[in-house]
C-alpha cells in the first residue's frame, strides 16, 4: 500500500490512492520515525477506503494522506478589489524593472482602455468580461493604426495576465483576445517636412499628430537648429550633452546615462557604448563607436571644465549621473515654448532620446556609408530598421538601374 524510499539521507513515501500515485517527503533522517510515518500513511488511506474518512474539497489528497487526516482547508478571502486606477498603479509599480518610457507607453494604453470601459459602467476591472475587451480593440482600430492597437492588445494582455496572478480573476478575460495582423514593415522615416504636410492635409488631432512625429528623422540642418536651442536655453550645465553625444553617435538613452571617462578614448577618437537588456541588466554588450571631430573637440572642452567625477554626465556638486526621469526632464526642459513642443502640459514633444537614434543611421545611410558600419555602430538593429530608413540611397539605388543597359548595340553586323 505504501513503502519507503531514501534520497540524501532522508526519507520519503511513495503511495497511491485512487489510482494516482503520490511522492511526499518524511523530512526526516530517522529510521525509525519513517516507519511511524509510513504506519500512519497507510492507516489513513484504510480509513478513507472503508468510508471512516473523507478529503476535504480544495485539499490535495496526497498532503491530507501525510497529514494523518487532520489537514483541513485554510479558507483564504479572496483579494480586495481595487477599483481600476488603483489596479493600473498597482501593476506598473510591478514593472519597476521597465524603462520610464516603457512604463509611460503602458500607462497611455491603459488610460484608453479606462476611459472606454468608464464610458460603459465599469468601475471596477473585476468586472470586465472578455467582449468588452474585444470591443476597446474594436474602438481603438476605427481611431488607430494597426501597429499601434497591436501594442495596446498586448499591454491589456500583460494587465490582465498580472491581474490573474494576484486572485482578482480565475482567468484571464484577456487571454482570448483576437490577434491583431499588420504588415511586416513600419512605416518609413520620414522629415519635418513630409510629416508636418500629413498632419496639415489629414487635420488630425495631437494625439494623433504624436504619433506621425514618432516617425521623425532630423537631417543634419534640423539638429543643428535643435542643438543651438538646447545651448541657449539650457538650465542644467549638462544638458546639451543629453542631445549631442546620441546625434553624433546613436547611443542609447541608458547607454549615455552609464557613459564614463574611461569609454572615451578622446586620443584615438572612439568610445564603448555599454548596452544591458532590460529582461536581464546583469548582462552587457559593449561596442566601439568612431567619434566625430565636433564630437571630439565638445568632449574635450567638457572634460577639462569637469576636472572630478568618473561619469561623462553628472551633476556638478554630486558628480553622479541623473537618473531616467531626471534625463528626461533635463533633455525637454531647453525645447519648452519651441516649435519642437507639441504640448509642455504632457510633456509631448517632437523628439526623443530615440530620435537622434534613428536620425544617426538614416544620415549616415543618406550618406552612402556601408550598410555594415551602420549595424556596427548601432548594435542590435533589425531588417525591419534597416527598411525603414532604406529610400535614404536615392543615388546608390539609382546607380544600380542604370548600370546596365538593354538598348541594341549601334554598328552590330
Amino acid at each position: 500500500m505504501a513503502n519507503l524510499g531514501e534520497k540524501k539521507g532522508r526519507y520519503f513515501a511513495r503511495f497511491r490512492y485512487q489510482q494516482k500515485e503520490y511522492k511526499k517527503s518524511l523530512k526526516t533522517r530517522d529510521r525509525r520515525e519513517a516507519n511511524a510515518a509510513l504506519h500512519l500513511i497507510e492507516n489513513t488511506i484504510h480509513r478513507l477506503l472503508t468510508g471512516q474518512l473523507a478529503v476535504p474539497p480544495q485539499v490535495d489528497p496526497g498532503d491530507f494522506i501525510l497529514s494523518g487526516g487532520t489537514k483541513q482547508h485554510v479558507f483564504t478571502p479572496p483579494p480586495k478589489m481595487p477599483n481600476f486606477c488603483e489596479g493600473m498603479d498597482a501593476y506598473l509599480q510591478s514593472k519597476f524593472n521597465l524603462a520610464e518610457s516603457s512604463l509611460t507607453t503602458e500607462r497611455i494604453h491603459l488610460g484608453h482602455l479606462l476611459r472606454y470601459l468608464e464610458s460603459n459602467g465599469h468601475k471596477s476591472f473585476c468586472s470586465v468580461t472578455a467582449s468588452d475587451l474585444e470591443g476597446f480593440l474594436t474602438t481603438r482600430l476605427m481611431k488607430r493604426s494597426r501597429c499601434t492597437v497591436k501594442k495596446e492588445r498586448s499591454t491589456v494582455l500583460q494587465f490582465f495576465r498580472w491581474a490573474t496572478k494576484n486572485g482578482f480573476f480565475e482567468k484571464s478575460p484577456a487571454e482570448a483576445l483576437p490577434s491583431i495582423m499588420v504588415g511586416a514593415e513600419q512605416d518609413r522615416f520620414r522629415t519635418v517636412e513630409e510629416i508636418e504636410t500629413v498632419i496639415k492635409r489629414g487635420r488630425y488631432d495631437l494625439e494623433t499628430a504624436r504619433h506621425e512625429w514618432s516617425r521623425l528623422y532630423l537631417t543634419p540642418e534640423n539638429i543643428s537648429e535643435i542643438l543651438a536651442c538646447v545651448r541657449s536655453n539650457q538650465d542644467q550645465d549638462f544638458t546639451h550633452l543629453l542631445h549631442i553625444i546620441p546625434a553624433y553617435t546613436g547611443i542609447r538613452r541608458g547607454e549615455l546615462l552609464r557613459l564614463r571617462w574611461q569609454d572615451c578614448d578622446l586620443e584615438n577618437g572612439f568610445l564603448w557604448a555599454r548596452s544591458r537588456k532590460q529582461s536581464r541588466p546583469e548582462l552587457e554588450t559593449i561596442r566601439q563607436i568612431e567619434m566625430h571631430p565636433e564630437l571630439k573637440e565638445v568632449l574635450h572642452t567638457w572634460r577639462e571644465n569637469r576636472l572630478k567625477g568618473e561619469y561623462v554626465i553628472s551633476y556638478h556638486d554630486s558628480l553622479i549621473p541623473p537618473n531616467n526621469g531626471q534625463a528626461n526632464r533635463a533633455f525637454r526642459q531647453p525645447l519648452r515654448g519651441t516649435r519642437w513642443c507639441l504640448n509642455s502640459g504632457k510633456n509631448w514633444f517632437k523628439l526623443g532620446f530615440h530620435t537622434y537614434r534613428h536620425s544617426f543611421a538614416s544620415n549616415l545611410a543618406a550618406a552612402g556609408v556601408d550598410q555594415r558600419i551602420i549595424d556596427e555602430w548601432m548594435g542590435h538593429q533589425t531588417e525591419a530598421m534597416r527598411k525603414r530608413y532604406r529610400h535614404l540611397f536615392p543615388q546608390k539605388r539609382q546607380a544600380a538601374i542604370n548600370s546596365f543597359s538593354l538598348q541594341p548595340l549601334s554598328g552590330g553586323g
